[in-house]
């Protein structure tokens, strides 16, 4: 018998997925979040949790690694839905669909007080402050992984960390490198626990080659327009990015990557290698 794909909106799966695409407050409150493709529920399977459903489409199974995963899936006890290729062109946030789609449980959040202790100092890691895009935010998180970091911080004004467009720039690190929820006074936290923190600015900073990064370092990025308060630029160090005079400046994730990097590359000159990811 050749089962035929579901092609109607009308479907509990189908409905929640939707919610869940257009909702931050629907992903908070049921702590679950929608990937796309199979790179992100292997990750998601990696991390050792499973998906909640899955939906995916005749041209998803037209491949053989895509047979083998939906076995795999099947073989969990995974709530699978088989949809049509247009419904799935429908409900998908991404122009070509590759095929498949998952409702997955968000990774738990870290307190300060946790990545302090789980991980050894001295590390380099960055915080977002009022970070608004989540692609800029995604790819500041996989740089971070890349680079050696333990963690993200994630301060106020910062766009969630598991928004579906967020998770896709991250590629995967947002389900290996820990997100650190931080609270009001979590400035005075990091000096008190020996971490400097240093703001990143256009300018009235220090380039950032002049600075020593073998030590334990916040580095705190702000918002894409309006950059970071005053007030955290009175906190500590200031660091920029020096750059030609044409150059108005830099996309917030690559102004985090240059300046992780540099950290790594100086850290290894050191002796210190990369930091594993705290989840590890």
């Amino acid at each position: 018998m050749v089962i035929q794909p579901l092609d109607s909106g009308d479907n509990k799966v189908v409905r929640r997925v939707r919610h869940l695409n257009q909702s931050g407050e629907a992903r908070k409150r049921s702590r679950e979040t929608v990937v796309e493709g199979s790179r992100l529920v292997e990750e998601v399977l990696a991390s050792g949790e499973k998906p909640r459903a899955v939906l995916y489409s005749p041209k998803w199974v037209e491949r053989e690694d895509g047979r083998s995963l939906i076995i795999r899936l099947e073989a969990l006890g995974v709530n699978l839905v088989y949809v049509s290729d247009r419904l799935m062109q429908e409900i998908s946030q991404i122009e070509t669909p590759p095929g498949i789609l998952a409702v997955v449980p968000i990774p738990r959040e870290w307190s300060l007080e946790q990545l302090l202790r789980r991980t050894a100092q001295p590390f380099v890691w960055p915080i977002a402050l009022g970070i608004q895009d989540p692609g800029n935010l995604g790819t500041l998180m996989r740089a971070a992984l890349a680079a050696g970091s333990p963690a993200i911080g994630i301060a106020k004004g910062t766009v969630e960390p598991f928004n579906p467009k967020c998770i896709r720039a991250a590629a995967g690190a947002a389900f290996r490198l820990p997100v650190v929820a931080l609270s009001d006074d979590w400035v005075g936290e990091l000096i008190a626990s020996g971490v400097e923190v240093r703001a990143t600015a256009v300018d009235r900073g220090r380039p950032y080659f002049e600075l020593p990064w073998d030590c334990s370092v916040a580095l705190v990025l702000g918002n894409e327009a309006h950059g970071l308060p005053d007030s955290m630029l009175l906190t500590g160090e200031v660091v920029t990015i020096p750059m030609s005079p044409v150059a108005e400046s830099l996309n917030v994730a690559m102004a985090g990557a240059i300046l992780l990097f540099h950290a790594a590359y100086q850290r290894r000159q050191a002796g210190l290698g990369f930091s594993p990811p705290a989840m590890v």
